[in-house]
């Protein structure tokens, strides 16, 4: 078990795997699901409607969908093809804007994507990286 103040991860790891990934919440008020961990790499994106791509990085990560940092406000519900890169593993993924807005004092946005598409694969490498990188 992993406690993070207020906010609880419980996982079971076997022969390396992660086979059971369960998230709480005290705080009744939490939305999330699913645990979210503040982590910045850099992340490519490819615009699916334009063509458009831009290279930005994260502002946090989880098993479903993440923060990136954005020059354009990007429209709700544009579809994009994410390169999530790990140092040691590239992880592609299809994500849905879910919001965009603009940062305090700032140029840029901060725009919420949902994972809608990842390879079973890559889910598991996700999942791995999250638990780890939470138990760190």
């Amino acid at each position: 078990m992993t406690n993070t103040g207020k906010y609880g991860i419980f996982y079971t790891v076997s022969t390396n795997y992660l086979i059971r990934f369960e998230y709480y919440a005290e705080n009744m008020d939490e939305r999330r699901k699913y645990p979210r961990i503040n982590i910045s790499f850099p992340v490519e994106c490819k615009m699916l409607q334009s063509r458009d791509y831009f290279y930005t990085v994260s502002k946090d990560l989880s098993l479903v969908g993440a923060k990136i940092v954005c020059n354009e406000f990007l429209p709700k519900n544009d579809f994009m093809k994410l390169s999530l890169n790990f140092i040691n593993k590239i992880l592609d993924v299809k994500a849905r804007v879910v919001w965009s807005s603009q940062e305090r004092a700032s140029e840029r946005f901060s725009t919420g994507v949902e994972f809608v598409e990842l390879a079973p694969q890559a889910r598991d490498e996700l999942t791995r990286f999250i638990a780890v990188t939470q138990g760190s």
